[in-house]
């Protein structure tokens, strides 16, 4: 019998299991007070959907009254981290798009396990491409939820704090770069509202801010004379070579200087148009200084 099964049961008073078969169960490390956390948040029993997740995080969704479809893991907080933080996950999505919230529990759970780390709270995660087929969804940001301390934080029965759930917003390129830039609760407010970021078939709710004007851009020093070939967008930083520099000329540290964007782009206006679209990883080819370009693949 499962934690939610016997969760269920103690709640409903029906078919509980006696005392010692219960305290013959052993439980990993926390699973008690995170998987009762999951079952007992929002007053809604959670219904499994799907297989686990690397065959031991539970998927579940929970049906909230007058609100979004909420799905979440049962299990991510199982998973050893280096911090030894311990976090359950949640998405929230409107009818018909659980799927699209279990793509992003599995990528956080597979980064989670891999790399042994947490995602980090208002650190935009950016792909260069869509990862939600037939949408522009290139980015995932972990928030607080809409609900608060009494869902985000997860205790114990004596109160000690043990970890968190860590609501995870799934966005557009231009969205996660201007939450970047101003964080999630501004980009909410810019959005007017969160239920603006539920629909994953939308498109931009915001329009991309482009980089800071004192961000960096990385050049050689022969940008003094030849106007850039390659610019790629890092995702913080512009990195820019004219195609003269032989790798002897780019080994030398002393042939690379640091521009401001702001002076980068009074430099060379035509790359502009792709300093303002750019999404993290794309190389743009510059022939001319028409301002044309062509993405390079990689």
């Amino acid at each position: 019998m499962g934690f939610f099964d016997r969760r269920r049961q103690n709640k409903t008073g029906q078919g509980a299991a006696p005392a010692a078969a219960e305290s013959s169960v052993e439980l990993a490390q926390g699973e008690g007070t995170f998987a009762g956390h999951v079952f007992d948040a929002l007053g809604v029993d959670p219904v499994v959907i799907g297989e686990p997740i690397g065959g031991s995080v539970l998927v579940v969704e929970k049906r909230v009254p007058k609100g979004p479809i909420l799905v979440m893991t049962s299990g991510a907080s199982r998973l050893p981290t280096e911090s030894g933080e311990q976090v359950e996950l949640a998405v929230e999505v409107v009818e018909g798009q659980q799927g699209a919230a279990r793509v992003a529990l599995s990528i956080v759970c597979d980064d989670i396990a891999r790399n042994r780390r947490v995602p980090p709270v208002d650190v935009p995660w950016r792909n260069d491409q869509p990862f939600l087929n037939g949408t522009r969804i290139s980015a995932i940001l972990a928030t607080p939820s809409r609900w608060g301390a009494a869902f985000d934080e997860v205790r114990s029965a004596d109160g000690t704090l043990r970890g968190h759930v860590r609501t995870l917003r799934l966005l557009t390129d231009a969205e996660a770069a201007t939450a970047t830039v101003i964080g999630w609760d501004a980009l909410v407010e810019k959005g007017g509202g969160v239920d603006a970021f539920l629909d994953v078939t939308r498109g931009d709710v915001v329009e991309s801010p482009g980089l800071p004007g004192n961000a960096p851009v990385f050049v050689t020093k022969f940008h003094a004379e030849h106007p850039p070939r390659w610019v790629t967008f890092t995702g913080d930083s512009l990195q820019s070579v004219t195609g003269l520099e032989s790798q002897q000329f780019m080994d030398d540290p002393a042939n690379h200087e640091i521009w401001s964007v702001d002076s980068f782009l009074v430099r060379f206006p035509q790359v502009a148009g792709f300093a303002g679209k750019a999404r993290p990883g794309q190389t743009a080819l510059f022939t001319d200084d028409s301002g044309a370009y062509t993405i390079e693949e990689d």
